[in-house]
């Protein structure tokens, strides 16, 4: 018995086998394919593998291939030729004969990078900007008023009443190196031993990362005059 050995035809290569072919016979991913094109990475797979129904209208998927190809330095018009032969000129799917679902604006294209990134610089300056102004505010000086005693006081008493108000927020407080407490509402108030002659009032205000605030008041102490100004 004589037998004959025939050799089968290979089974034909469709759209998408050639396209996964090309590719990776350029070493190229479908990540870069998709960085390159703006194409969805859901689209360029169902591409590949010939899942056309989860591909957009005809006209949008015609791009798709052009874009594809293109990136590939491949002939454009010879893939699209495959796919009319595939899928045929009707836009319309079968076998239900319903219009393909369109596109969203969105879908096509993901997200600029260029708009990316400035949103992501801008969100960093913003943050950036804050916080430097949150340490520029924790530098800067207390602010301190003082409202009695005025400088240059000549008084006949020996215990001068000091009082005042911090108004740029929380700060320790010292008169004359002594630690003075500060109510919750900023305020403050303590009285001063005198010695007979002049008197250098020295209040201090500073908080942790800042630089000190220093108010001076000079005050005269004679215990057998009345109380005046001293001449400026």
């Amino acid at each position: 018995m004589v037998f004959v050995m025939r050799k089968l035809d290979r089974v034909p290569q469709t759209l998408g086998t050639k396209l996964r072919a090309l590719r990776r016979g350029q070493a190229v991913t479908l990540g870069d394919i998709e960085r390159e094109t703006h194409i969805q990475r859901a689209y360029l797979d169902a591409l590949e593998h010939g899942n056309y129904a989860a591909l957009p209208e005809p006209i949008y998927t015609r791009n798709f291939i052009r874009a594809y190809a293109r990136t590939l330095d491949a002939d454009e018009k010879y893939f699209l030729e495959l796919y009319d032969e595939e899928c045929g000129r009707c836009d319309l799917l079968d076998p239900a004969r319903l219009p393909r679902q369109r596109v969203k604006r969105g879908s096509f294209f993901n997200l600029p990078r260029a708009v990316t990134v400035g949103l992501m610089c801008a969100f960093a300056f913003i943050v950036i900007g804050y916080f430097g102004w949150q340490w520029q505010a924790m530098l800067h000086s207390p602010v301190v008023v003082i409202d009695s005693p005025g400088d240059g006081l000549a008084t006949n008493s020996a215990l001068m009443p000091v009082s005042g108000r911090i108004t740029s927020g929380e700060a320790t407080l010292t008169i004359n190196g002594e630690p003075v407490i500060v109510n919750t509402d900023n305020s403050f108030a303590t009285m001063v031993d005198l010695e007979r002659g002049l008197n250098i009032i020295t209040i201090e205000a500073k908080r942790r990362y800042s630089h000190s605030a220093r108010i001076y008041r000079r005050i005269i102490f004679e215990p057998y005059s009345s109380t005046v100004s001293l001449a400026q």
